[in-house]
């Protein structure tokens, strides 16, 4: 049983009492009032109690009044009225009480609407989606409350005006024909971009569809804001682009450092048949040096792809940090500060090399011209590392199972805006004149390739951190 049932047998309960109540008064009033009076009509104090009766009660408590009536009468008016009276009788009370219950029943309706209207004006209100009403030139008659604050604020409506106005001017001839195309063709659907009322562009999908009313007709305009959505079909696009040209650079630059693996052997032995002094050293060691400097550059195309050599060993990243340092030559303004505790990777020592050199570099020419302390710390993790509070701007990768080491780097040089950020590890980007932009995209290969977390905080003109978490060496 519906919890309105016991409401309802309640109001019929109260009902009849008052019926009763109001049939018995009236006819005490007819009584009272009229008394050794003579009248051709002896109920017509009972009509307003019998309207009452039906309006409460229904239309059975309301045929019940009449019986009680009915009854009642005799006993106030022991000569019997004229049979005109009682014809009348007959077909008035019924007809009050049918009407008095009609007038309940069209209220109760009325009322039932009106709370309807709200309860879905609330709703329209609280959905995301755009929600029109227009007329067949594109005049708003009803907007929603989502585009009203999008495009114009709360102090302003959107009734009255039309709503191509909104769109942007080179967009507006579209919007204006798909409403046009709704009225003859039915639904229409298309991709307009509307002006905020911060004036940035808004990507919304429209869809419009013409409604018939007796008088005329209404069309009825839905929208759904999709920038972000596009946007990150555009990014995922890209991501799977730069994926494809990952793999095609590991498979070239693999293939390339098998050709140069010879070109280097033959020099060597060309260089070792040669007498000292000979005229064509000189040409072979530049060969070399050049094979030397290609295979760099392909050591840093296979670790920007993600390639991992499969001749891993334990090695102690404090060594291989002070043999990076010694190899490498650190610009002059930039002083570096080591804080590193004993620990051990399983890795190679190529990749190794490769992610601190690259770090490290990276925060050396933040300061440019200028001269700057380059912070660099290896120590073992037994717990995750909470946030320091300072602001994330990248996050790749899983943390690795505890305990974990962790080698960070932070200077306080230049920094970088989000345009620099957002291109920061793509391939071949760089900010620097004579940089190969493999950098930053060959830690994040490394890192991805050893299942560990990259971290990157930065702020323009305050300077970088980079946190690495890596596997440690069971």
């Amino acid at each position: 049983m519906s919890a309105e049932a016991p409401n309802r047998a309640g109001r019929k309960v109260t009902a009849a009492a008052i019926s009763l109540a109001l049939v018995g008064a009236a006819a005490i009033a007819r009584g009272v009032l009229l008394q050794g009076a003579t009248t051709e009509a002896p109920f017509l104090l009972f009509y307003p109690a019998l309207g009452l009766s039906g309006y409460f009660g229904g239309l059975t408590i309301g045929l019940a009044s009449i019986a009680l009536t009915a009854v009642i009468v005799p006993v106030f008016y022991p000569n019997p009225p004229a049979l005109a009276n009682w014809i009348w009788f007959c077909l008035l009370a019924p007809s009050v009480v049918l009407i008095s219950e009609r007038i309940r029943r069209l209220r109760e309706k009325s009322l039932a609407l009106a709370e309807e209207s709200l309860r879905l004006r609330h709703i329209m209100n609280l959905v995301s989606d755009w929600l029109f009403l227009t007329d067949e030139s594109g005049v708003i008659e009803y907007a929603n409350e989502t585009p009203r604050l999008q495009l114009v604020g709360a102090a302003e409506q959107l009734t009255g005006r039309l709503i191509q106005d909104f769109a942007l001017p080179d967009e507006q001839a579209a919007l204006r024909n798909l409403i046009a195309s709704s009225r003859e063709e039915g639904a229409a659907q298309a991709e307009i971009r509307f002006s905020r009322r911060d004036r940035t562009p808004l990507l919304v999908e429209i869809r419009c569809s013409a409604i018939a009313t007796e008088s005329r007709r209404v069309v009825h305009v839905s929208g759904r804001d999709v920038t972000e959505r596009r946007m990150m079909e555009r990014k995922l696009r890209a991501a799977r682009q730069w994926e494809s040209l990952g793999a095609l650079a590991g498979g070239v630059a693999h293939d390339f450092n098998n050709l140069l693996t010879s070109i280097m052997g033959y020099a060597s032995l060309a260089r070792e048949s040669l007498e000292e002094g000979h005229p064509g050293a000189p040409l072979i060691a530049s060969i070399e040096h050049a094979s030397e400097r290609a295979a760099d550059l392909v050591r840093l195309m296979l670790a920007s792809s993600g390639y991992r050599p499969r001749n891993c060993e334990r090695l102690a990243l404090e060594e291989i940090l002070n043999g990076v340092l010694a190899k490498h030559r650190v610009p002059e303004n930039g002083f570096v500060k080591i804080s590193a505790q004993p620990c051990t990777v399983e890795s190679d020592v190529r990749s190794m090399e490769t992610l601190l050199w690259s770090i490290i570099s990276n925060a050396a020419e933040s300061y440019g011209d200028s001269h700057g302390e380059v912070g660099i710390s290896i120590r073992k993790v037994d717990n995750l590392p909470s946030d320091s509070g300072a602001v994330l701007n990248f996050e790749e990768g899983e943390p690795p199972a505890i305990p974990c080491i962790e080698i960070a780097v932070e200077d306080h040089g230049s920094g970088m805006t989000s345009d620099v950020l957002e291109r920061a590890f793509d391939p071949f980007y760089s900010t620097k004149f004579t940089g190969r932009g493999l950098g930053l995209p060959a830690v994040r290969g490394i890192v991805r390739a050893h299942k560990g977390l990259l971290r990157l905080r930065t702020t323009p003109g305050q300077g970088t951190r980079i946190e690495i978490l890596l596997p440690g060496a069971v």
